[in-house]
């Protein structure tokens, strides 16, 4: 084992007992609830990255005394660029070290041309009898270049990413979660592609990853709201298949504006509505602080029964 894969498969041990702790820090006394989970683990990214810092600053005996951070500092362009790749097959978090991230940012665009590179040469999908996880594995590296791009604001990589995710009719969650960090990276630099490629790229009934796209462009929007994103989302939901999906993120999202379009969709469509749009509708109409006594309940879930007399 060399000093790069030791040092990465020591800090993946480490990681492993720090996520250990993390889970167990929620308790109830009947486990915890799935609301409960979703509120912990919100801080699970920050939480992380500050208990596992301490570890690159220990000197290491097979890394000559130095530290991690100093060892990966002084990699050259193509030595980081094969730790880069090492430590996405060795670390289970789909983060790769920060190290790692600020030495291939120092090194210059060169290292995110040569990772878009790599990227685009690599096969998205198995080849043909290919086993899935083995797959999975060596897929490993384009799934952290994807979300590096967004940590090093590499604009360059967003168009051809975007291209090649929406090249396929149904993708990966892993790759859909990678291509969303990345956006998320970039801000409100991306927020003309993704609205270029949902509205004007999709076809007009959106489906597949033009999905991602108005999920992407929600949590972009999120931080830094605009007409522009609200308009488009707006757009989309007119046109996406899966209305649930479209419902959730103008929820989401949190411009009140939506208010009065998903009324005016549930009255339109009170008789053929399926019970999980509904019922996400209405959650959605009440985070953006409307009322929902007026809206007709189809399915009669909240209409008094009265018992018939007995004669």
């Amino acid at each position: 084992m060399d000093c790069t894969t030791r040092l990465f498969t020591e800090f993946n041990e480490r990681l492993s007992k720090v996520c250990e702790e993390f889970a167990d820090q929620v308790s109830s006394s009947e486990g915890p609830t799935e609301s409960e989970m979703a509120e912990h683990f919100k801080n699970f990214r920050s939480y992380i990255e500050q208990t596992t810092a301490p570890f690159w600053q220990e000197k290491k005996d097979y890394l000559d005394g130095k530290t991690g951070e100093e060892f990966i500092a002084g990699l050259d362009l193509e030595q980081a660029l094969d730790a880069f790749c090492e430590s996405a097959k060795i670390i289970d978090d789909e983060a790769t070290p920060y190290p790692l991230v600020s030495s291939l940012k120092a090194l210059g665009p060169e290292s995110s041309e040569r990772l878009l590179k790599m990227v685009l040469d690599t096969p998205w999908e198995p080849e043909d009898g290919e086993d899935e996880n083995e797959f999975f594995v060596r897929f490993q590296p384009c799934v952290a270049a994807i979300r590096f791009f967004g940590a090093a604001e590499y604009e360059p990589a967003m168009e051809p990413v975007l291209t090649r995710f929406c090249s396929f009719s149904s993708t990966q969650e892993y790759i859909a979660d990678s291509v969303k960090v990345m956006m998320l990276g970039l801000g409100q630099k991306g927020v003309p592609t993704l609205v270029d490629f949902l509205l004007n790229r999709s076809d007009e009934e959106i489906t597949g990853p033009y999905e991602d796209m108005m999920i992407i462009l929600t949590h972009v929007g999120i931080k830094e709201k605009s007409d522009e994103i609200y308009q488009a989302l707006r757009a989309a939901f007119r046109r996406m298949k899966a209305k649930v999906i479209a419902v959730i993120c103008l929820g989401d999202y949190g411009d009140p504006r939506a208010i009065a379009l998903l009324k005016g969709y549930l009255d339109r469509n009170v008789h053929t509505i399926d019970r999980e749009t509904f019922y996400e509708a209405l959650s959605a109409i009440r985070r953006l602080g409307g009322e929902i006594n007026d809206i007709q309940d189809p399915f009669h879930d909240f209409t008094k029964k009265v018992p018939k007399d007995k004669k």
